[in-house]
């Protein structure tokens, strides 16, 4: 059902996947790591928005969120047994920010607008509602033929408590919410991309070689370790596992 429903409107609402202390722990666990970040810059990352990269090797109590089995599931149902994450970050955003330009994810490869290139997930640290800006999604439009934008009316709240996971195709049209509750909403974006694309972020120059070598050998073919075929992928013709291993 989740899957047929992901297919046919381009999203679907995993509720309560974390438990009470997996949650907890996340929290704390973001709350770290937001701490002394910045607002961005821009219109699109957000003003009063902070965000933090680069979380692959300080993923510690977000790890069962990246590596979940149903959203995985999912994923692998998708793109494949071989896909890697594209941008991966934690978002805060803080009262007062104003809602983010509509996009879709994808919209990034040059590529046709009937190509899966990605399925994301955005993990809800908080609740989101529609007072505090829940994800603003056009429900269908990954279907959409090209040029085609989402009107007023034909957007929906992504309306999930704390815990739930919000899985949607990177074709999907959507857009952070305005906040215009007391409290900040906080939560974990994972894209995940074919193996064969260029990521959004650069996580193996990220994390560094070091790092790579102390992440689990899931978390590491996610970063872009694991070869998209036998000739794709590979270092100094070797299985990038086995590299690691002998330098």
């Amino acid at each position: 059902m989740t899957l047929a429903a992901l297919e046919e409107d381009g999203f679907v609402v995993l509720r309560g996947l974390l438990s009470d202390v997996e949650l907890a722990e996340a929290r704390e666990h973001a709350d770290n790591l937001l701490r002394g970040a910045g607002w961005g810059d821009n219109d699109f990352d957000g003003r009063q928005t902070r965000r933090v990269y680069g979380l692959l090797s300080r993923a510690g109590s977000l790890e069962p969120l990246l590596l979940h089995p149903e959203v995985r599931r999912l994923v692998t149902a998708r793109l494949g047994k071989v896909y890697q994450f594209g941008m991966l970050f934690l978002s805060a955003v803080d009262p007062g920010q104003g809602a983010q330009p509509l996009h879709f994810d994808a919209g990034v490869y040059p590529l046709p607008r009937d190509v899966e290139a990605e399925t994301n997930v955005i993990w809800a640290l908080d609740d989101f509602t529609p007072t505090n800006g829940a994800t603003l999604i056009a429900p269908g439009s990954h279907r959409w033929a090209a040029g085609r934008r989402p009107q007023p009316d034909e957007l929906v709240p992504a309306v999930m408590p704390a815990g739930s996971a919000l899985v949607y195709s990177g074709r999907l049209w959507h857009a952070a919410g305005h906040n215009g509750a007391e409290t900040t909403r906080r939560a974990l974006i994972c894209e995940h991309v074919l193996p064969w694309l260029r990521p959004a972020d650069n996580h193996i120059l990220a994390t560094g070689v070091d790092q790579l070598r102390n992440l689990t050998p899931e978390l590491r073919r996610l970063a872009g370790v694991a070869p998209a075929s036998d000739y794709l992928g590979f270092v100094a013709g070797q299985d990038p596992e086995q590299w690691l291993r002998q330098n």
